[in-house]
């Protein structure tokens, strides 16, 4: 993936991330595992990007179908949670923790 890709990449998961944790990260100290997740959140948006689109197209009386992106974002949330459920911040909160 170019340089330039990652880095704009990059910036969407960053802010995914932030929303999911509640900005929780420390941006001067971040963990191993919430780097390893950005990279796998980029890795998904790449190959959701390359399958968007249309699935079918028919002319006898013109039908077009979709693909349905439901299934993307909890796919997304999937990994988010698979990386940093146990996951704590410098004052031993966990990081997806929906309380204040």
């Amino acid at each position: 993936m170019p340089e330039n890709t990652f880095n704009i990449l990059s910036i969407e998961v960053s802010a995914y991330i932030k929303r999911h944790t509640h900005n929780r990260i420390n941006e001067n100290d971040i963990p191993i595992t919430v780097k390893f997740c950005t990279c796998s959140l980029i890795d998904r948006i790449k190959k959701l990007e390359s399958k968007k689109g249309k699935t079918s197209e028919s002319v006898g009386s013109w039908s077009v179908n979709y693909q349905d992106n439901s299934e993307d974002s909890k796919e997304m949330y999937d990994i988010l949670v698979n990386y940093l459920l146990y996951e704590k911040n410098s004052e031993g909160k966990f990081l997806l923790y929906r309380g204040n």
